[in-house]
């Protein structure tokens, strides 16, 4: 699945000089202090069966494994230089959260980007995000 995804991903992109509105989709989103990213709906992004492939094995893994069937719309994003993600909170979402990477990495090559690591903070630590939009 996740090779499919890459290469809907890669095929939508694959002609610089193209400019139809499938290109047009992502919305830059920055807010001062948490957040600096592209991002778009991965249902408008994936073709409906390749979209319907993904939140079926998601909901089948939450069910499975964590005892929870219903998920928060799925979004893509990707980051260029000067894009980043800070300490926030995703709780309205739910008590899980997960990151999928389509990035093209072969484990034969030297890492071509750094960053991208979850941090996971102890309760405690939640009143920190009282002063924060989520």
């Amino acid at each position: 699945l996740v090779t499919a995804l890459r290469t809907h991903y890669n095929d939508r992109f694959s002609n610089p000089l193209e400019t139809t509105s499938e290109r047009f989709i992502w919305d830059y989103w920055h807010v001062p202090g948490q957040y600096s990213l592209m991002r778009t709906p991965a249902d408008a992004f994936f073709p409906p069966d390749l979209y319907m492939e993904l939140e079926s094995k998601i909901l089948d893994f939450g069910q499975e494994r964590l005892g929870c069937r219903g998920i928060s719309p799925i979004w893509l994003s990707y980051y260029v230089s000067g894009h980043f993600q800070e300490f926030h909170t995703d709780a309205p979402h739910g008590p899980f959260a997960f990151v999928l990477s389509l990035s093209d990495y072969h484990k034969e090559t030297p890492h071509p980007f750094t960053g991208g690591e979850t941090k996971i903070l102890r309760d405690d630590i939640l009143d920190y995000w009282r002063c924060h939009d989520s």
